[in-house]
């Protein structure tokens, strides 16, 4: 007969895997954020740290004697800040099993070496299997509809997602420039081509170099069916019920992303990838995890420091519909 695991004392096995490492959670939240890597940038850094990276203004000049220094940033930079959140769960032993039975499936993999298992023990994949399970969540809650509420509840309180800053930042006082901004209506399947085509033509008239390099155009599932449907009607001589454009027909470098965390929205987003970004604090001693045996579960506590935004307003082109 096959070995019965027991997972009597999981908790202590989880607590002495761990062992005070806030590293080790730090790295479980950054791997949970992996599944929002397709259409995001995932940046480990310190609190109030520069979000723009590596992008610099042209210095260079003729030799002359005079000196005649720039600025080393071409665009402004916003600085990271973070919220702490919870994840409070109650769990069961029937869900450690399902979670150990998808580690032996883990471990069975073509290619897997003793090093891959010495350095990811059954406790250490379960706390990564809960946190990627929770980040389902902060992708479709959070990123896009987060409101910070500390005495909320849910994912979707944990933190400010993208929305609630761009409607920040396009206020007054706000770092977002009105030249930025497409003055819309609500889409419908007569307006909505030109309505996407008005938010990419202000990056055209207000940074040109950007059509040099690759952009998403962030919409919802619906908001590009209007589009689709209004496409067809302006030129039904040429474009099918079945065509599914992956980029604006002006502009080839801006691909279509339908985000599931903008469900049902009028939102239109046009920006690189590297300027939506999930940020991680990279200090281990914010990160913490506690769990406790009750009579037919396990109570585990996993506190994080996290957080939404965009490195710069100069490279965001938006509508103001949401």
């Amino acid at each position: 007969m096959p070995a019965v695991i027991n997972f009597e004392n999981f908790h202590e096995d989880l607590m002495r895997t761990i062992d005070g490492n806030g590293a080790i959670l730090q790295e479980a939240v950054v791997h949970g954020a992996s599944s929002l890597g397709t259409d995001f940038t995932v940046l480990k850094t310190r609190d109030r740290a520069a979000l723009v990276r590596m992008d610099v203004k042209d210095a260079w000049r003729p030799a002359g004697d005079d000196f005649s220094p720039k600025e080393a940033l071409d665009v402004k930079t916003r600085y990271a800040s973070f919220k702490e959140a919870d994840i409070d769960l109650e769990i069961k032993l029937s869900d450690i099993k399902e979670a150990y039975q998808t580690y032996l499936g883990w471990l069975k993999t073509p290619g897997r070496t003793l090093q891959d298992v010495n350095a990811n023990p059954f406790e250490l994949f379960f706390l990564n299997h809960i946190v990627a399970r929770h980040f389902e969540f902060v992708r479709l809650n959070t990123a896009w509809n987060g409101v910070y509420n500390g005495a909320g509840a849910g994912s979707g309180a944990i933190a400010d997602g993208f929305i609630a800053m761009f409607t920040t930042g396009r206020g007054v006082g706000g770092d977002i420039a009105s030249s930025h901004v497409f003055d819309g209506t609500a889409l419908t399947a007569s307006n909505a081509y030109a309505q996407f085509n008005g938010v990419a033509n202000l990056v055209a008239s207000q940074r040109p170099k950007m059509l040099n390099q690759e952009l998403n155009v962030y919409c919802s599932l619906s908001a590009y069916d209007k589009y689709r449907h209004n496409r067809r009607t302006l030129f039904a001589e040429h474009v099918g019920p079945a065509d599914r454009p992956a980029v604006l027909d002006d502009y080839s470098n801006m691909k279509f992303v339908v985000d599931p965390g903008l469900a049902g929205k009028d939102t239109i987003v046009v920006t690189p990838k590297k300027n939506l970004l999930f940020v991680a604090n990279e200090d281990p001693n914010v990160y913490s995890i506690n769990i406790v045996k009750a009579i037919k579960s396990w109570q585990i506590t996993i506190r994080t420091s996290l957080g939404f935004d965009y490195a710069t307003p100069d490279w965001l082109f938006l509508n103001d519909v949401v």
